[in-house]
């Protein structure tokens, strides 16, 4: 999902090339690299020397978007490929990735002088006043170089930018302070080109990871042991929240210590819940808590590349571009296809299963609903890893596909693979919770539910000695399987007595003021009729006198 040509980029390589000293063919080379959005100009003497007639030499700047690792060769692979298609005789003669040097430079804020009259609540009530209503951050000055407080004041006397001139008697200079004497200055904070920077970026890095780590972990254990002594996991937790907030507060522009503290622990106590979900859900996946301990940080470190991915595939896009109209309009029709899928599913479970129509079970809109977003959110999972691997693609320049087709097919075969995820795993979550019910069944338990469907065992016992059946006969002998009635019908499964393959069982349906529906008097192996010592409770009409049983 690449941008399109000449939008967004955070990387320049410029480009020799040299094309034939015609015109027509410098005319057409210079159409086509500026059709992209990149801009060419001519060849200094200095810079083509090493090209002989009866060829000349173009400059071109490539912008792209990425990381600088491969930024060049996906540079020149953009301009053979191009090349390539227009027939254009141009070469690539020679590429260099442009990286401007970083500069030292030192940030000084003004803000109004402390009040020094009224009480002392009076003046901290103003000072708090001035923060809230912005008075404080009103001019900033940033010098190139190492802190010079008297270099900053007589700029910032002498300036007039805005009309307003810097009032020493009412504003005062706040910046880092003067180097003592001959100090040598240190190292920029999290500069990747010096070596302390260095040191400090990946000192950073590696303090907040394993301190995410240790909240995960102190999260996983506090829902895996049950003593007391589990809530003293949050010691380790508060430590790393402090270590975090100093790191935070360290680093340039530096943030007031309370802010980065609470900070810290909101992401902290999130970390600690997601560690104590994520071991509860794994808990039905069996293993030691080890190995689940092992496993949860890998999927989160997962998940997270997975994010990464898909922020670098969505953004910047086509697909962030239309987003104020896009993303309406795929949310609109949602309210439409979730009752849809819904429906779709209760078919393959009832009327395909059961031989049972959905249209005789009270099954609520909000049911389908909710049915229908479990398989939606496993195939929008599986859509966006895939989104994710084309944004680390396209982030590492992998692939050699020019990127002006790539949003339009990646989008439609995302969205093909969307729908194709979702109704598979619908349709087989359906017939494995239908093969589920039947089991229960046979072995004379209730089934289990099905997304606010629940099925319930029953005895029917016909009200005279011919009662008109729909695909009879009525089976009295042992217990049903009932959904529910929305009508004046009700619907009755029946286990086949020795049924295998497609042959599980028989539905039935019959009028409710023809029946009686009565729970089972045993739960295994007792026919209705064998009843025992105890009557069995009515439940249907028998109870209500009315043509609906309360499921």
């Amino acid at each position: 999902m690449d941008q399109e040509p000449g939008h967004s980029f955070n990387r320049r390589v410029r480009l020799l090339i040299e094309v034939p000293n015609q015109p027509d063919e410098t005319a057409l080379v210079e159409e086509l690299l500026t059709a992209q959005g990149w801009p060419v100009r001519e060849a200094t003497v200095e810079e083509r020397a090493s090209i002989a007639f009866p060829r000349t030499g173009r400059i071109v700047e490539v912008r792209l978007r990425g990381a600088r690792r491969g930024a060049r060769q996906a540079a020149v692979r953009r301009v053979e490929s191009l090349a390539s298609r227009a027939k254009a005789p141009l070469r690539v003669r020679q590429s260099v990735l442009l990286e401007h040097p970083r500069e030292r430079r030192t940030l000084y804020r003004t803000r109004l002088r402390p009040p020094d009259q009224g009480t002392f609540a009076a003046r901290r009530l103003l000072r708090l006043v001035r923060q809230i209503d912005g008075s404080h951050d009103q001019r900033a000055l940033s010098l190139p170089g190492p802190p010079d407080r008297a270099r900053a004041l007589n700029e910032l006397g002498a300036s007039r930018l805005g009309g307003r001139p810097f009032d020493p008697e009412r504003e005062e200079l706040t910046g880092p302070p003067d180097l003592p004497g001959d100090a040598v200055p240190p190292d920029p904070w999290l500069d990747p080109e010096t070596p302390g920077g260095l040191w400090s970026l990946a000192l950073t890095v590696v303090g907040v990871l394993l301190s995410m780590l240790v909240c995960l972990a102190v999260g996983g254990l506090i829902q895996a042991l049950d003593t007391p002594w589990r809530w003293l996991g949050l010691v380790p937790v508060a430590g790393a929240a402090v270590a975090s907030a100093a790191l935070i507060a360290a680093t340039p522009p530096r943030r007031p210590w309370p802010l980065a503290l609470l900070g810290s622990a909101a992401v902290g106590a999130v970390l600690v819940y997601a560690g104590h979900q994520l071991l509860a859900v794994t808990d039905e996946t069996g293993g030691t808590i080890v190995l689940r301990a092992v496993i949860m940080p890998l999927f989160g470190l997962l998940a997270l590349a997975v994010g990464y991915g898909v922020y670098r595939a969505l953004v910047p896009s086509w697909f962030s571009r239309h987003a104020n109209w896009l993303v309406p309009a795929l949310l609109a029709p949602l309210l439409l296809l979730l009752p849809w899928f819904g429906r779709l599913l209760y078919t393959v479970y009832l009327t395909m299963g059961f031989g049972i129509p959905v249209e005789s079970v009270p099954v609520t809109t909000y049911s389908m609903m909710y049915a229908a977003l479990k398989p939606m959110a496993v195939a929008a999972g599986f859509a966006l890893f895939f989104v994710g691997v084309a944004g680390w693609a396209r982030h590492l320049h992998w692939g050699r596909i020019p990127g002006e087709s790539s949003p339009t097919f990646l989008l439609w075969l995302s969205a093909l693979q969307y729908i194709v995820t979702a109704l598979l795993f619908g349709v087989l979550s359906a017939g494995s919770a239908w093969g589920d019910a039947v089991g229960a069944v046979r072995e004379g338990r209730t089934p289990p539910g099905y997304y606010g469907l629940r099925g319930t065992l029953m005895c029917v016992e016909p009200k005279g000695p011919e009662i008109p059946v729909y695909n009879g006969p009525l089976v009295t002998d042992r217990p049903v399987v009932t959904f529910g009635a929305s009508g004046e019908r009700v619907w009755l499964w029946a286990p086949s007595r020795q049924g295998s393959g497609s042959d599980q069982g028989r539905a039935m349906s019959v009028r409710l003021e023809d029946v009686t529906l009565t729970r089972p008097a045993a739960a295994k192996d007792r026919d209705c009729r064998d009843g025992g010592s105890r009557a069995p409770e009515p439940v249907g009409p028998a109870a209500t006198g009315r043509g609906y049983h309360p499921l």
